[in-house]
Parts: C-alpha cells; sequence; structure tokens
C-alpha cells in the first residue's frame, strides 16, 4: 500500500491536533498531503495558525493512500457539509486504508458512516452521535477498531500518534 496520507483542514480545525500527526508521520516517512475543500486555500486554525490545502478531495483518489487524518477543533462540523470530503474518506475506508480521528473529528466519520460495529471514542459532546452511527464508544485515550484510530483530546495527542502509527504499520 502506499505510504501517502492525507490530513484534512478547514476553517478552525484545532492546529495541534493537525500539526502532532502531521509531524509524528512525517518522521515515520509517510508522504503527506494537506486536504481541504479548495486546492490552494489558507484555512485560519482555532489558535491562529494557518495551514494551506495543498488539493482538494475532488483531485485525488482514495485507492492512492494508506490514510487519512481527520483534526479536531470545529472544522470537522464545516468538513462533514462538503460531500467530497465524506467521500473521500469513506472511500479509504473501503480500500483498507487507516481512517483516525480525534476530538471532534469523529464527526466526519459519523457522517461517512463508517463507525458501524467500531469501537470508538472521541471528545464526550459528539458521544451521543457516535453511538447513534453504530459505535461501541469508550472512553480511552486512543482506540484502534477495523482500521479505525479515534482518540479524545488534545492531551491525548501522545497516545493517538503512537496508535495511528502502528496502525499503518500493520496495513500492507
Amino acid at each position: 500500500m502506499s505510504k501517502k496520507i492525507a490530513v484534512l483542514t478547514e476553517e478552525t480545525i484545532h492546529d495541534l491536533e493537525f500539526w502532532y500527526p502531521y509531524y509524528r508521520l512525517a518522521e515515520e516517512g509517510y508522504d503527506l498531503v494537506i486536504v481541504g475543500p479548495e486546492a490552494g486555500k489558507s484555512y485560519t486554525g482555532k489558535m491562529g495558525g494557518v495551514i494551506r490545502s495543498e488539493i482538494s478531495p475532488s483531485e485525488i483518489s482514495a485507492k492512492d493512500f494508506a490514510g487519512v487524518v481527520v483534526p479536531g477543533g470545529w472544522g470537522p462540523d464545516k468538513l462533514r457539509t462538503h460531500k467530497a470530503i465524506v467521500d473521500f474518506v469513506r472511500d479509504v475506508h473501503a480500500n483498507g486504508g487507516v481512517v483516525a480521528a480525534i476530538c471532534h473529528g469523529g464527526s466526519v466519520l459519523v457522517s461517512a458512516r463508517i463507525l458501524e460495529g467500531v469501537r470508538a471514542t472521541s471528545y464526550k459532546s459528539i458521544k451521543d452521535d457516535m453511538i447513534l452511527a453504530g459505535a461501541e464508544w469508550v472512553d480511552e485515550a486512543a482506540v484502534v477498531s477495523k482500521n479505525i484510530v479515534t482518540s479524545r483530546t488534545p492531551s491525548d495527542l501522545a497516545h493517538f500518534g503512537k496508535a495511528l502509527v502502528e496502525t499503518l504499520k500493520k496495513i500492507k
């Protein structure tokens, strides 16, 4: 499988939840691609940092990616309204890739309808959404289930990064 990983961005994505997995995966030698609803657009993170999208999901194929990371913050509420983003996440999962979400990023997984029968966690405010989407919600720092990696908050980033790297290393 490819060493290419998409990291999603939108307005008000949590900066730390974007950059921590981005650099952690770069350390492991993955090719990172910043994907946003619009190619070439600069998005301002929740903490004020600027993240420039390299490409939009309509310009790429999920089969070329080993995984996708959905950071939290308030941005996932916007990401989940973009059909091309949701379809890309669903297709990465359908192709056997790893889908990782932290904090509110789980709401994109809800919209992608990939949580049925999956153990998962998230920020507590979307717990009910995750459960209604078929997830077995648990209150743990990082959870891996069926190539889906989830985590709760920025304080869990070290656990999230470790679980994500370990899961990516297991896929072929």
